[in-house]
């Protein structure tokens, strides 16, 4: 396909997105939900079928698997798991990938490395990572991934402030449904548009192949305690009473929280808490939080999310837990393809497949001179410590903070919602206090005054 041709799909595409953008849009009402408002606040994202307005259209989601969880284990060896994982997988990704251009991010986890793995024999790829400027050097898995297995590599550099120009069309894209300071991939996304014609994103395999280790017979509150200890953010869940008090709102917003949760928990019919907190996870965490970022991939590529596929699904509902835990099955797939590809190390250890369960022990020395050597490159780059999370490279410095003040002070839709004197609270808070606690009330704010101004149709 030559270039104008790619040019003309991508307009296409574009005019596709553009219209579903429009008829979400007109599905808004001028009446806010508030309640809804504080739970996305608290969380990042929205639970259920809620929205921002009282008239709710629910949210569309392609990238999610339409089979129903549900919990039988059968009675197989581990072999026999991964042998139907290495088969399911490769049919699903090698069906789907012919005649294709693959264009595959990396990263320094398991899930894209699974993907790589299944793809060795193919050519038409390529690849890129991205790293933070004066950020932890993370290109250099994808890199090593990308050489192992003969393809052309790209890395980029996530430059600071880069969410000031790419802002109007993030809320285009994402239609506000989470924070802005997450999908880094925006600030890159025109530069890789070229690259090929399919995306392969390796979204979710870390919460189907890493099944949390919990007592059989903890109690349905209990189950609730850990979902909320995951989803709400500690910052968030302050600003959310706060705001709940200047609402007027009847109960408590922590009670009401904990019952929608307890709610969303009992319409999953599956009595294993592992495995019903698993489901909950994909159900609406990916569903509501992740996924309205893969849009960002789909308005420039045919995107594909093969973790999500009902093949997949099914397989996870019918897998005895142990093996769904510490990813073991993404291991086993990947050394039996590829020894090359096991040698690299995994970058949550730093430390190969073959050696990362030796972390906590033999190589706890390394971890301290790793530690101290990256505390003093930071200081030496004066911005201690070394930016490892998306909204360090939005919030910080004069012309972050003018941007960021602009669209908390100045929009006068976000006033009808919060006070400026509640904003200022936690800005200042964010400024003075704790910034990693108060950095998502004001990456939530930021997305709410977006909204406010794209979507409400309130003059």
């Amino acid at each position: 396909m030559n270039h104008c041709e790619k040019n003309k799909k991508n307009m296409t595409r574009k005019f596709v997105i553009q219209n579903e953008i429009e008829n979400e849009f007109n599905h808004y009402s001028d009446e806010l939900d508030f309640n809804s408002i504080a739970e996305w606040i608290a969380c990042g994202f929205f639970l259920g079928n809620n929205d921002f307005t009282k008239l709710k259209f629910g949210s569309k989601n392609d990238y999610k698997p339409k089979s129903k969880w549900f919990y039988s284990p059968r009675n197989i060896t581990f072999k026999q798991a991964c042998d139907e994982f290495s088969d399911i997988f490769e049919s699903i990704i090698l069906n789907k990938v012919k005649n294709n251009n693959i264009v595959l991010p990396l990263s320094g986890g398991l899930d894209s490395r699974t993907l790589a793995a299944s793809l060795l024999k193919k050519k038409n790829i390529r690849t890129y990572s991205y790293e933070f400027q004066d950020g932890i050097k993370e290109t250099k898995y994808g890199k090593a991934i990308s050489d192992a297995a003969g393809w052309d590599f790209q890395p980029f550099i996530i430059k600071r402030g880069y969410l000031w120009d790419k802002i109007d069309e993030l809320a285009q894209i994402n239609l506000c449904q989470s924070d802005f300071t997450h999908p880094r991939q925006m600030a890159v996304i025109d530069k890789v548009a070229h690259f090929g014609d399919l995306l392969l994103h390796g979204q979710w395999g870390d919460v189907l192949f890493d099944l949390p280790k919990l007592n059989k017979k903890l109690s349905l509150q209990d189950q609730v305690e850990i979902i909320k200890s995951k989803i709400v953010k500690p910052g968030g869940l302050e600003f959310s009473k706060r705001l709940w008090e200047e609402w007027g709102l009847q109960n408590n917003f922590d009670n009401e929280l904990q019952n929608h949760i307890n709610d969303l928990l009992l319409k999953i019919n599956i009595d294993n808490p592992s495995r019903r907190i698993q489901a909950f996870k994909s159900l609406h965490w990916a569903t509501r939080w992740a996924n309205p970022n893969l849009k960002i991939f789909s308005k420039y590529f045919k995107l594909f999310t093969p973790y999500y596929e009902d093949e997949i699904c099914n397989l996870i509902c019918t897998l005895p837990d142990e093996y769904l835990m510490d990813r073991r099955i993404q291991i086993n797939y990947i050394k039996n393809k590829s020894k090359m590809l096991s040698k690299i190390p995994w970058q949550q250890y730093d430390l190969d497949l073959y050696k990362y369960q030796y972390f906590n022990n033999i190589y706890f020395p390394r971890r301290l001179y790793r530690y101290f050597k990256r505390s003093f490159q930071g200081k030496v780059l004066n911005h201690f410590p070394i930016i490892e999370r998306n909204w360090e490279l939005q919030f910080f410095g004069k012309l972050n903070e003018k941007n960021l003040k602009f669209w908390l002070f100045e929009n006068k839709k976000l006033n009808n919602i919060v006070s400026k004197e509640l904003i200022k609270e936690f800005f200042d808070k964010f400024k003075n206090q704790d910034p990693i606690k108060y950095s998502h009330p004001n990456s939530m704010l930021l997305t709410l005054s977006v909204w406010c101004e794209k979507f409400w149709k309130k003059k």
